[in-house]
């Protein structure tokens, strides 16, 4: 049976959990009102040093289990330390981004939610593509953004953000970039 219960996860107090991957690899998990944040120190390979691990949402992290591979113990105090400070109520988003811009195909997304970077899962070159599906806390949220337009011979870059609303209960948002007359790309919420 699936719980429909919506969490309210604003209080959550910040919270951070390591482990070892393998010796000098270790990942951080990073918990605040946002989501959980992975952040990764590796100094077994040629590049060597931190890399971001990836942000994932509270539903997420339930439903799916963790983002990165942890120890079950650990696993098991982060399901524990997040039932303990949510509360029934909250909101959820569900954030889209589409582009209509004609020979062109979106290659690379880079997307903020108030200043936590957003792990996009898969980047759909046409059609419409999910940034940010989950939980999130009512109030006003801002999204900054970069994306990333490539055809045959060009490349467009198109950067900036968005201030979105959240009530209570579900949300929905579609974030467009369009070509005006005059070949200014807009993007905005519609």
């Amino acid at each position: 049976m699936v719980d429909e219960t919506m969490w309210d996860y604003s209080q959550i107090p910040e919270r951070k959990w390591t482990w070892t991957l393998e010796k000098d690899h270790w990942m951080d998990l990073v918990v605040n009102f946002s989501g959980l944040n992975y952040y990764g120190t590796d100094w077994t390979c040629q590049s060597g040093g931190g890399y971001f691990g990836g942000f994932q949402t509270f539903n997420e992290f339930f439903t799916k289990g963790p983002l990165q591979k942890m120890p079950r113990t650990i696993s098991q105090e982060v399901r524990e330390y997040l039932n303990e400070h949510r509360s029934e109520g909250g909101a959820t988003l569900q954030l889209v981004y589409v582009h209509e811009i004609e020979g062109f195909q979106l290659s690379g997304v880079f997307v903020h939610l108030d200043d936590s970077p957003i792990h996009v899962k898969e980047v759909k070159t046409k059609g419409e593509m999910l940034i940010y599906d989950g939980s999130i806390t009512p109030g006003e949220h801002c999204f900054s953004f970069v994306f990333v337009l490539r055809s045959a011979g060009a490349q467009k870059k198109i950067d900036g953000e968005v201030q979105i609303k959240i009530q209570g209960g579900d949300n929905q948002a579609v974030l467009k970039t369009v070509e005006d007359g005059k070949g200014n790309l807009l993007t905005e919420l519609v």
